[in-house]
C-alpha cells in the first residue's frame, strides 16, 4: 500500500492528511512570463501606449482555464476590493454566473482585501487509472490545471487550484506551510450561482435523527431559490449531488465534490438559495453515528499543509453527458493499494429483502448461498441475523460452493483504532471476504477519518468495503479500489418503510443515473419484484431493467429464488451473463425524471435497457448503427399481467428500433454477435 496518506492528530480527532509541497510564493511582476498576467503581444504599442495601464490592470484581475477541447472555461477575477469571485462556461455561453470564492478562518480572512501574489502556467496532466465500479473499466482522461496564489492583509497565503477537462471543470484551497497547531475554518465563502431560469433536480439534506442524514429522500424538481421541501425528514440544506438544466446556456451542470478526506468534513448545500445562489455547508452539530460523541466541532480541522476538496461542476451538452463523466474520480487521489488483484466486482444473493424478519437459520442463507452458485454470482450478503447460525459455518459453506460470503456490521464499531481492527480481524478468521457496514448517519470530520480508517484497514486484510446509512462517495473509488459500493440512495427497501415510495419510485429511477450514481457506485439493491407492504407501480420490466442501467461494483439482487425462476429462460440468462463492471456505456436517451435508456457491453453482447419515469406511455427509436451487426436479439418487455410478468420476444437485425414504453414500464434488448 503506497504511503500516501497518513493519519495526524487534529483537535477534532485524527484527521487525514494528503501530502503536499509549499509552493514557491512570489510577487506579481507585469514585466513577467510568469505572473498575475498572462503574456501577450502588443500590436500598435506607440499608439495604445496611453491606454496600457488600464489595460494592465484588467487583465491583472482576471485569469482563466479552459479544458483541452477549449470548450469548459473557468474564469477567476480579483475586484478592486480583493474579493474573488469565479464564472463557469460551455462552448462560449456563461453556464454559472459570478459567484464568490475565498474562506474565513479562524485568526485569517480570505474574503477581501487580498491580492494577487502568484498567477502559475497551464499544466497538462493525463488522468490514466482502474475503476472496479463506474461507467467504464479503464479512464484515460486529459486534464489542465493551474495555481492562484492570493495574500491576505496579514500577508497569509491562500492557494487556489484550478482545474477543467472536457467533462466540466472544478477549483479547491490550499493552505500551505507547515503548523502542527490545527486551523479551522469557519465558513467557505464560496457559492454556486445558478441563473433564475435553471431547473435542477436536488434531494433535502435532512437533520440529525436515528437514521439521518444519510441521502436517503426523493430528488425534487425545483428552481432556484426554492426551499428543500419536507420530506422524510426535517429539511436543512440540500445534499450533494445538485443537477440543474440551463437552458440559456445550452448545458446541464451537476454540483459535487471531490477528494474528501478525514482532513475535512464532508459538505452539503445551505437552504437558503435566495437569487440562485447556493452555498458550501457544514454538518449540523448533532448528527452522528450511534454511540459517538457530538461535543466536537463540525467545522473542518487540520495541520498544515493543507489540502481541501475540489468543488467539482460537470458540464454537459445533454443529461446523457453527465451521466457518463469521471470527472469525480479524474480529481481524486490516485490508487492507495498497489495490488489490486484480489479486487472483484460481481453480483450478489441476499436474503434480508425477501425474508426481513428472518429465519435466521444457516438452511435459510444457505439456499441463497445455493442460488448465486447456480447464477453464476460471485457474491452472497449475510445481512442482519447472521450471529443466529454464526459466520463460520454460513462462510464455508459459501466458499465449497464457489461464492465469496460478505457479511453485515455496525458503523459504531469502526471509529475506535483497536476495536476497528479487532473486527475486521473476525471477518478475516471467519472466512468472509467484504464488510457492509451501515448506520453511519453523519457527514462529520471524524465520520470521513473513520471510512477512510476503514478503507485502508480492510485493504490490508484483502476485504472489500460497502458503506450503507451514508454519505455519497466523494471519489473515493478511485483512490480506494476496495470501496465496491455505497448506499446514500433512496433504494428498493423503501418498499417496506416509505409509503409515497410507490407513486414516486419510477421517477427516481430516471433521475438516480444522472444525480447519484454519477458520483459513484450505488447499492440501490435492484431488481424487486415480489410483493412487498407498499405495492409496485413500475412493471416487472422496468425492475429488470434498472439492474442494467445502474452501476455498482457488487449488485445486490433483492429478490428470491422462485422469482428469477419464472422468469421466461432468455430473461433468466440476461441475469446469468450480465457483469457488474461493464467495458462500455453508453447514454442513448436521457430526460431527468422522464425517461433513461443506456446501452452497455461485455464482450461481443450488448444490453440495452430503457426506463419510462412517467405516467403516460412514451415511444422511443434507438439508432442501433453504431453497435456491432449483430446475429441475434432478443426483447424483454411487458407480460400480460405488467406488473408481475415479462416476455420475450425474437428481435431482427436492423438499424433501427422504435418501441412505445408504458407508463412506468422498461425493456431490455440483449444484442449478440
Amino acid at each position: 500500500m503506497k504511503k500516501g496518506l497518513w493519519f495526524s492528530f487534529a483537535l477534532t480527532g485524527f484527521g487525514l492528511r494528503q501530502p503536499s509541497t509549499a509552493l514557491h510564493r512570489q510577487h506579481c511582476d507585469t514585466k513577467a512570463a510568469e505572473g498575475c498576467r498572462s503574456p501577450r503581444r502588443w500590436r500598435g504599442f506607440v499608439a495604445l501606449l496611453y491606454l496600457l495601464p488600464t489595460l494592465v490592470q484588467a487583465e491583472a484581475d482576471r485569469w482563466s482555464l479552459t479544458s483541452p477541447n477549449g470548450r469548459c472555461e473557468i474564469t477567476v477575477q480579483l475586484s478592486s476590493e480583493g474579493r474573488l469571485s469565479y464564472q463557469v462556461s460551455r462552448a462560449g455561453k456563461v453556464v454559472l454566473p459570478s459567484a464568490p470564492l475565498g474562506l474565513a478562518l479562524e485568526g485569517q480572512n480570505f474574503e477581501s482585501g487580498l491580492r494577487c501574489a502568484r498567477a502559475g502556467k497551464l499544466k497538462q496532466l493525463r488522468e490514466k487509472y482502474e475503476l472496479f465500479a463506474g461507467v467504464m473499466p479503464h479512464v484515460d482522461r486529459q486534464l489542465h490545471q493551474r495555481t492562484l496564489e492570493f495574500s491576505n492583509t496579514n500577508s497569509a497565503t491562500l492557494t487556489i487550484d484550478l482545474a477543467a477537462s472536457d467533462e466540466g471543470v472544478a477549483f479547491r484551497y490550499r493552505l500551505t506551510g507547515d503548523s502542527k497547531e490545527a486551523q479551522m475554518v469557519q465558513a467557505e465563502l464560496a457559492g454556486f450561482q445558478l441563473p433564475m431560469e435553471a431547473r435542477g433536480w436536488l434531494q433535502p439534506y435532512h437533520a440529525a435523527g436515528p437514521y439521518t442524514p444519510a441521502y436517503e429522500d426523493f430528488y425534487f424538481h425545483v428552481a432556484p431559490g426554492d426551499a428543500p421541501p419536507r420530506s422524510r425528514g426535517e429539511p436543512l440544506g440540500w445534499c450533494f449531488p445538485a443537477l440543474f438544466n440551463v437552458p440559456g446556456a445550452d448545458s446541464w451542470v451537476l454540483l459535487t465534490e471531490s477528494g474528501t478526506d478525514g482532513s475535512y468534513t464532508a459538505c452539503h448545500l445551505g437552504s437558503d438559495s435566495t437569487g440562485g445562489l447556493y452555498r458550501v455547508a457544514f454538518p449540523l452539530p448533532d448528527e452522528h453515528t450511534k454511540g459517538q460523541s457530538t461535543n466536537l466541532t463540525t467545522n473542518p480541522r487540520s495541520t498544515l499543509p493543507w489540502i481541501m476538496p475540489w468543488r467539482v461542476i460537470v458540464l454537459g451538452a445533454n443529461a446523457g453527458e453527465i451521466a457518463t463523466s469521471t470527472l469525480v474520480t479524474d480529481l481524486a487521489l490516485p490508487a492507495q493499494i498497489k495490488d489490486t488483484s484480489w479486487i472483484k466486482p460481481g453480483r450478489a444473493s441476499w436474503a434480508w429483502w425477501s425474508y426481513p424478519d428472518g429465519p435466521f437459520n444457516a438452511e435459510h442463507f444457505n439456499q441463497f448461498t445455493d442460488f448465486a452458485a447456480k447464477m453464476g454470482w460471485e457474491y452472497t450478503l449475510f445481512d442482519a441475523g447472521w450471529w443466529s447460525p454464526g459466520l463460520k459455518q454460513l462462510a464455508a459453506h459459501a466458499k465449497e460452493k464457489g461464492v465469496a460470503p460478505l457479511a453485515w456490521l455496525h458503523a459504531q464499531d469502526f471509529y475506535d483504532a483497536k476495536k476497528r481492527a479487532r473486527k475486521l480481524d473476525e471477518m478475516v478468521a471467519a472466512g468472509i471476504c467484504g464488510v457492509k457496514v451501515d448506520f453511519w448517519c453523519s457527514d462529520r470530520q471524524e465520520s470521513i477519518v473513520a471510512m477512510h480508517a476503514l478503507f485502508a484497514d480492510a485493504a490490508e486484510r484483502k476485504l472489500l468495503v460497502n458503506l450503507h446509512g451514508c454519505t455519497i462517495p466523494r471519489g473515493w473509488h478511485r483512490t480506494w479500489p476496495n470501496f465496491m459500493t455505497a448506499e446514500a440512495v433512496l433504494g428498493t427497501e423503501s418498499y417496506f418503510y416509505e409509503p409515497r415510495y410507490s407513486e414516486k419510485a419510477a421517477e427516481l429511477n430516471t433521475v438516480l443515473p444522472f444525480t447519484r450514481n454519477v458520483v459513484g457506485p450505488m447499492d440501490y439493491t435492484p431488481l424487486a419484484i415480489s410483493p412487498k407492504k407498499y405495492q409496485r407501480t413500475t412493471t416487472a420490466a422496468h425492475e429488470l431493467a434498472t439492474a442494467l442501467i445502474f452501476t455498482s461494483g457488487i449488485i445486490h439482487y433483492a429478490d428470491q429464488a422462485k422469482m428469477f425462476e419464472s422468469l421466461p429462460p432468455e430473461a433468466l440468462k440476461i441475469f446469468h451473463d450480465a457483469p457488474a463492471r461493464w467495458d462500455e456505456t453508453h447514454c442513448l436517451l436521457g430526460e431527468p425524471g422522464r425517461l433513461a435508456v443506456f446501452a452497455r457491453r461485455t464482450g461481443s453482447s450488448w444490453f440495452i435497457a430503457g426506463i419510462n419515469g412517467s405516467n403516460q406511455s412514451q415511444p422511443v427509436t434507438l439508432d442501433l448503427k453504431r453497435y456491432r451487426k449483430f446475429g441475434k436479439g432478443v426483447l424483454i418487455a411487458e407480460g400480460k399481467e405488467a406488473q408481475m410478468e415479462v416476455i420475450a420476444s425474437p428481435l431482427k437485425p436492423a438499424n433501427e428500433w422504435q418501441h412505445t414504453i408504458p407508463s412506468r414500464g422498461g425493456f431490455i434488448l440483449r444484442l449478440d454477435k
